[in-house]
């Protein structure tokens, strides 16, 4: 009886997440990116909001409340899943799929991504190599919407990508609108996709199934970036996820043609491919049985990714186009911290501060690939998805950029690793909720008003602030954490004194 109550009680926050969504996807008509030339631009739903700067600045209103009412849902639905033991999945499902279907109709938010892959397809159906030419080199190229910073720069996708973008674009009959739509609609499936093979692992593995559908399939970071961005990391994940099982139940070669595909996507995803030899080799592997899967692993993918290369005709170009995304940084990635901060303070002595940050960023490069070398090299017995997650952790950590969509790999990998109860569970949770508001506080897409100025951005400035603060103490509500005990068990913790070692051994 307990437990039907507490699963019922999930029901007034689903219901507040799906009217968060709401509120959402009416604002994203006035602050949603369509691009400059598109005929959508006419529609009554769509011309009315945009009409004014006013109503412009109220949307992004509306927009950043739902967003920050959704994040809340969430911290209360997983409280209740929590509570209510096995029966939390149904709880957590519902609220994926009552969130996630509205958003499906979202005007295209938090990332224009979208377009890009639409102007990548027109590439490629005219002849052009994205890996050797940015979009520019296709006429009415912004018209399409694509971000001006995409222009002459050069994909970092992989060619199964490629290959899908040309069939999408040519499948729309070179529509924005229809391949937009299309492309958000792989990214959903892929989530479905996703969210279906993290059960299984949580089921193999005897993981907390409702934990881990909370994070992969009902987070707020799935939504805001998968579903309404619909960024291709979500395919990429979805493809490792599946790999993962694969892997764990003992297809070794379906997991690698996965991991295979998934690097077909994103290259970043070819950390995967030593984690697969690492199963496939058994748990009494030795350092000679490691390496002879690792080869077999990479005489397979190799054999794929040539086979694909040729057929999409741009081979390996991929290879040379995996600095692409290097260009930008974010003001909450610890290397930039460090970075900016190294620079002001050699500019106070007269120096070059540019240098200085370059040389930062290139040692965390260097930090980030001592520590994938070495969670894949150790033969620490070290549990397979965990060595994978800490990899894509140490990629993303360590890099000048942290979109939250990069995040997004490492919290859904750390999930189906298995997080256990306490502070570790806590730590994924405070991610998810930390990256969901950056996607509804920086990434905002209201054109003319977000860059004219003024007292809108004011007011979103303090909205986003504001309910950053209201999260955190909502979140430590649900969590039982008592902030008045923080400074007591900080003072405990310096206070403590090391013990003094036995003179005997």
């Amino acid at each position: 009886m307990v437990t039907r109550l507490q699963t019922r009680s999930g029901t007034p926050a689903i219901v507040v997440g799906a009217l968060a969504c709401l509120l959402i996807v009416a604002g994203s008509t006035s602050v949603g990116w369509i691009g400059p030339g598109s005929s959508v631009r006419e529609w009554p739903i769509i011309d009315w909001p945009r009409a004014t700067d006013e109503r412009q600045n109220w949307a992004s209103f509306v927009v950043v409340l739902g967003g920050l009412l959704l994040i809340g849902a969430w911290l209360r639905v997983g409280a209740v899943a929590r509570a209510a033991g096995p029966d939390g999945v149904r709880t957590v499902v519902t609220a994926a799929v009552a969130w996630g279907i509205p958003l499906i109709a979202a005007v295209p938010l938090y990332s224009r991504d979208l377009f890009a892959y639409v102007g990548q397809g027109r590439l490629l159906l005219n002849h052009i190599n994205p890996y050797l030419q940015g979009i520019a080199a296709e006429n009415g190229w912004y018209a399409i919407g694509v971000d001006p910073r995409w222009a002459n720069t050069r994909t970092p996708y992989g060619p199964v990508f490629l290959y899908v973008e040309k069939l999408v674009v040519g499948a729309s009959g070179e529509s924005p609108v229809v391949a937009v739509a299309l492309f958000r609609l792989l990214a959903v499936l892929a989530v479905v996709g996703m969210s279906w093979f993290a059960y299984r692992i949580a089921v193999v593995r005897g993981l907390d199934r409702a934990m881990v559908l909370w994070v992969v399939a009902a987070s707020p970071v799935t939504m805001y970036n998968f579903v309404v961005g619909g960024h291709n990391d979500a395919l990429m994940l979805g493809l490792l996820v599946a790999a993962g099982y694969y892997a764990l139940v003992r297809h070794p070669v379906v997991a690698v043609v996965l991991v295979t595909l998934a690097v077909g996507v994103k290259p970043i995803a070819i950390i995967a491919l030593p984690v697969i030899g690492i199963i496939w080799a058994g748990p009494d592997r030795t350092l000679k049985t490691t390496l002879k899967y690792w080869a077999i692993c990479t005489g397979i993918a190799g054999a794929l990714l040539g086979v694909i290369g040729v057929a999409v005709d741009v081979g390996f170009g991929w290879i040379g186009a995996l600095t692409t995304p290097g260009s930008v940084s974010h003001w909450y990635a610890p290397v930039n911290w460090l970075a900016s901060f190294s620079g002001w303070i050699v500019r106070l002595a007269g120096l070059d501060g540019d240098l200085v940050k370059s040389v930062i960023k290139a040692m965390a490069l260097a930090v980030m690939a001592a520590i994938v070398a070495w969670v894949m090299l150790t033969m620490k017995k070290i549990d397979p998805l965990l060595r994978l997650a800490t990899a894509f952790a140490a990629a993303v950590l360590l890099s000048p950029f942290i979109h939250p969509w990069y995040a997004a790999w490492v919290i859904v990998l750390f999930a189906i690793a298995g997080v256990r109860p306490g502070a570790q569970s806590y730590g994924l949770a405070a991610a998810s909720v930390f990256f969901a508001w950056v996607s509804v506080s920086d990434t905002l897409d209201a054109p003319r008003a977000y860059e004219g100025g003024g007292w809108a951005i004011a007011v979103r400035t303090v909205m986003s602030i504001a309910g950053l603060v209201a999260l955190a103490l909502y979140f430590c509500r649900q969590y039982d954490i008592d902030l008045r005990s923080l400074p007591d068990r900080a003072r405990g913790l310096w206070s403590r004194r090391p013990r003094r070692r036995s003179s005997t051994r």
